[in-house]
């Protein structure tokens, strides 16, 4: 039986339970688990994180609306726009991949395995054609505006990298990552960036790495190029941190995204880790700027340190998790879409983006792990 990486990391849960554990590791491991506690040795007591449900009525509600208008965004060739009835987008699409993967669908298995099937043909098909350089010889779309000229090979590449192990097509997937990923790796600077002509360098260098990272993860050959990525971003953040950052916006997507390099290192205890983390929790906790104004960009930092804060546990999730839930949900359409209030406006990436936030917990998508 071949099973998916998803269905492992699935489990992977269960091997705090001492049954569950001995039976993967054998007689000897039940002997070891069955001894008692040394003498003297408190029973655990429940903490502060056992009283609270990451997911709630609310949260599976608002997932399931949103899931709906994704699904009409989508085109016979297995792409979805920017929009309902808008031309297909290789990033936008990308990011439906990944909201429908982070629920538990694959490409063979899931209510919604057939639509991530037709998402990867879409991609792989794009990157069969890609030019040399990008996934993509379009220019001037919303994300490349914002994130940088390669923001569809970013997020075509997250994509495929979570895809791989999923138990459908590996050879082609793998293929087209390689192609995509090579020339991500020939794009970038000597500096370690991709460029700094869009309105948000700072969070196109970090997907370029979160994207390079997950192809590693998947067993892909990457060289250097997450190193190089990670000490720029490292420096400037090093540099800006005490510095007037401008608006809100500025501040929000540059402090967490950075916070999810930084953490990815073994930097969260570091001051301009914790400085960064800090100011982007009382922000957010303060008012519903950050929410009821927010662009796509702001929407992609919310799952970028959603991601963080899940892997780190403890105080900092019970902290951010059910105050960006909540928040998020709160400004939910009646459609089931959430809004891009300037920049990227697209309903399809916010959507898409507040679903990998609500559904996190899971910790399904390999990148989760990592």
């Amino acid at each position: 039986m071949s099973l998916s990486r998803r269905t492992l990391l699935a489990a992977s849960s269960l091997l705090a339970l001492p049954g569950f554990t001995a039976q993967l590791l054998g007689q000897d491991a039940k002997s070891e688990l069955a001894k008692e506690p040394p003498a003297g040795a408190e029973p655990k007591k429940p903490g502060k994180d056992d009283s609270w449900n990451e997911f709630t009525p609310q949260s599976e509600r608002a997932v399931r609306k949103g899931d709906e208008f994704l699904m009409k965004t989508m085109h016979r060739d297995g792409g979805c726009g920017v929009d309902i009835g808008q031309p297909t987008d290789i990033g936008c699409s990308a990011m439906v991949g990944l909201a429908l993967m982070a629920q538990g669908n694959t490409p063979v298995e899931g209510p919604r395995s057939r639509e991530v099937q037709r998402l990867v043909s879409f991609i792989l098909r794009a990157a069969e054609n890609m030019p040399n350089d990008d996934i993509t010889s379009q220019q001037g779309t919303q994300l490349q505006n914002k994130i940088g000229r390669h923001a569809h090979s970013f997020f075509a590449a997250l994509f495929l990298a979570e895809v791989i192990g999923e138990g459908w097509d590996t050879e082609p997937v793998r293929n087209g990552l390689k192609k995509v990923i090579t020339a991500i790796v020939g794009s970038q600077t000597p500096d370690g960036h991709w460029g700094n002509q869009s309105w948000a360098p700072t969070l196109g260098t970090v997907m370029g790495w979160v994207c390079l990272r997950a192809a590693h993860y998947s067993g892909m050959r990457v060289g250097g190029s997450p190193e190089l990525t990670a000490k720029h971003l490292v420096q400037m953040m090093s540099s800006q941190l005490n510095q007037n950052q401008g608006s809100w916006m500025h501040t929000l997507y540059k402090n967490a995204t950075g916070i999810r390099v930084l953490y990815a290192l073994g930097m969260d205890e570091e001051p301009i880790a914790k400085k960064a983390f800090a100011d982007v929790a009382a922000f957010i906790s303060k008012d519903n700027t950050a929410f009821s104004q927010a662009g796509g960009e702001e929407f992609l930092a919310f799952h970028l340190i959603t991601e963080t804060m899940l892997q780190k546990g403890g105080a900092d999730w019970t902290m951010w998790f059910p105050t960006v839930r909540d928040k998020i949900i709160a400004v939910q359409n009646q459609d089931g879409s959430w809004t891009g209030h300037h920049c990227i406006t697209s309903r399809t990436f916010c959507t898409a983006a507040a679903i990998l936030v609500l559904t996190s917990p899971n910790r399904y998508l390999p990148i989760s792990q990592a």
